[in-house]
């Protein structure tokens, strides 16, 4: 009788370490007992940790084939059928090798044995039962990934950079990490700007202590995937749908739109050479394009001396461009004579905060008041996502339609979430802001006179908008509520005595807020 030539081969599916490497040792115990109790030549010992669901994932099992296709081996032990295979063409691979004679035996450690000449039919059953039972359990997975996104709102992966996991086993949920979570928020912040390039903010991070998972320097692309991640407001993506989370935020949903809008009107990145006090601030009032700083030096042959001259003009990008260069003492003298105009001296500045003082519990009411119809809002929202899931659960609505309306409403909800918290944190920080507002006002001229460059930066931002040089000269446009301040009736009743003044004068402007965008 011939010997035959056996291949022990033993499979777990993907797991923990720890917990492969105990299962695959019992499958092998089992199976060399039938060793040495057969006596069986065995040519290879092949164990992998591998899923067998999904066809062509196993190299030791397209090993094992190989070596029966080339006639090195001719039968298989294995602990049970379905550690040979999952699905239906593995299974087929190895049952027409049984047929057409080329395997010669199948035996198993529970002391089932398959020839070409038995019924095939309990092996066929075999493998059916185990790719059944794959499918069963990848249905329940997805299930379960299901009911945990819609219905208890749990973010269903592993915990990104800035949030950690915590919970038990199938109730997880993710937090924002106190360290990580703050970089997060500085790489947003100094994204939203429009100032820093990927790789600079990246440096930036790097620099300050920042590491991945992996303690790597972040690279761009992995920056500008989190950029553009909407896990970092409070909603995430699963299957192709946007999702509303019940984790905390780490940054508003009004903060990450900035962001959007910065990274999509980047053409280039930017990196800061040096620091030009208007960089990235002017338009072209003719052409549009960014205007740009200059320094020419001329030396004085007579007193042999150098000066230096400072320029500001159109960068010419679009071709040719009528906008004649304008002066750096010119051009500060018409920025400053600008902010002049809403700066407001000391003992308005104090009478101001008296006001606000005075007005803070009325506004209080009123911003209370807004939570609630908001509240109002959300709820009609979650009323018409649960409409849609049952409209898709009966399908009357196909899935391309499903997921486009779904999408729409949970971004008009995440808009809807973003306001409730910021109108919750203005009910908190009202007189906070308004003292801000106050204090920016204060020091808004000596801060662009006197200030550093990212102090100067910052304050015109903040209080200016529309920067454009046109027949050298400066024109924008002051945001709101600064605007308000260019009215004479401003510092009229500013000045007037507690309430009838402080109520006038609330009526000019309106308060502002974390969002507000002009």
């Amino acid at each position: 009788m011939k010997i035959l030539k056996y291949i022990r081969y033993s499979r777990k599916s993907s797991e923990a370490k720890e917990r492969q490497a105990l299962s695959i040792h019992d499958q092998n115990a089992e199976c060399d007992k039938i060793i040495l109790h057969e006596d069986l030549n065995v040519v290879s010992r092949l164990q992998e940790s591998k899923t067998s669901f999904k066809p062509n994932k196993r190299v030791e099992f397209n090993k094992m084939i190989q070596m029966i296709e080339n006639g090195k081996a001719d039968a298989i032990l294995t602990w049970k059928p379905d550690r040979l295979c999952r699905n239906p063409k593995e299974g087929g691979i190895i049952l027409q090798l049984l047929q057409d004679g080329i395997l010669k035996e199948i035996r198993t450690a529970t002391g089932d044995i398959y020839t070409p000449e038995s019924d095939h039919l309990i092996l066929q059953i075999h493998f059916g039962m185990a790719n059944q039972y794959s499918r069963n359990l990848s249905q329940n997975v997805r299930r379960g990934l299901t009911r945990k996104v819609h219905d208890r709102k749990e973010y269903p992966r592993p915990a990104p950079l800035g949030y950690e996991g915590f919970g038990e086993r199938g109730q997880r949920n993710i937090k924002p990490n106190q360290l990580e979570s703050q970089y997060i928020t500085r790489a947003f912040e100094m994204a939203s700007t429009g100032l820093y390039s990927l790789s600079a903010i990246g440096i930036y991070l790097y620099d300050s202590g920042f590491r991945t998972k992996r303690g790597k320097r972040i690279s761009k692309s992995h920056l500008q995937n989190i950029l553009k991640c909407p896990t970092y407001y409070g909603y995430f993506m699963h299957n192709g749908e946007l999702c509303e989370g019940n984790f905390e935020p780490i940054i508003s949903k009004g903060l990450y739109d900035l962001v959007q809008e910065k990274l999509a009107d980047r053409s280039k990145p930017k990196k800061i050479v040096w620091e030009k006090e208007f960089l990235d601030l002017l338009r072209c009032g003719n052409c549009g394009c960014a205007v740009t700083t200059s320094f020419k030096t001329k030396h004085n042959k007579k007193s042999n001396s150098s000066k230096t001259y400072v320029y500001h003009h159109c960068t010419h990008r679009r071709g040719n461009c009528n906008e004649q260069p304008i002066t750096d003492k010119r051009l500060k003298s018409m920025l400053y004579k600008e902010i002049e105009r809403i700066s407001l001296d000391k003992e308005v500045w104090q009478l101001g905060l008296k006001l606000v003082r005075a007005k803070h519990q009325d506004e209080m009411s009123k911003l209370k008041n807004q939570y609630q119809y908001i509240a109002q809002q959300q709820a009609s929202i979650r009323e018409q996502i649960d409409r849609l899931i049952d409209m898709r659960s009966q399908e009357e609505l196909t899935k391309e339609e499903f997921i486009t309306q779904k999408q729409r409403l949970t971004e008009k909800l995440a808009t809807m979430d973003s306001r409730s918290n910021d109108n919750s944190h203005s009910v908190k920080t009202w007189l906070e802001l308004m003292e801000e507002y106050f204090e920016t006002a204060f020091q808004a001229l000596d801060t662009v006179k006197n200030g550093d460059f990212t102090q100067k930066q910052k304050i015109l931002r903040k209080v200016g908008e529309n920067f454009l040089l046109k027949d050298r000269k400066l024109v924008f446009n002051f945001r709101k509520p600064y605007d308000a301040l260019l009215n004479p009736t401003c510092r009229t009743n500013v000045l007037a005595k507690l309430p009838k003044g402080g109520t006038k004068f609330f009526q000019v402007f309106s308060i502002p807020s974390n969002n507000s965008k002009s």
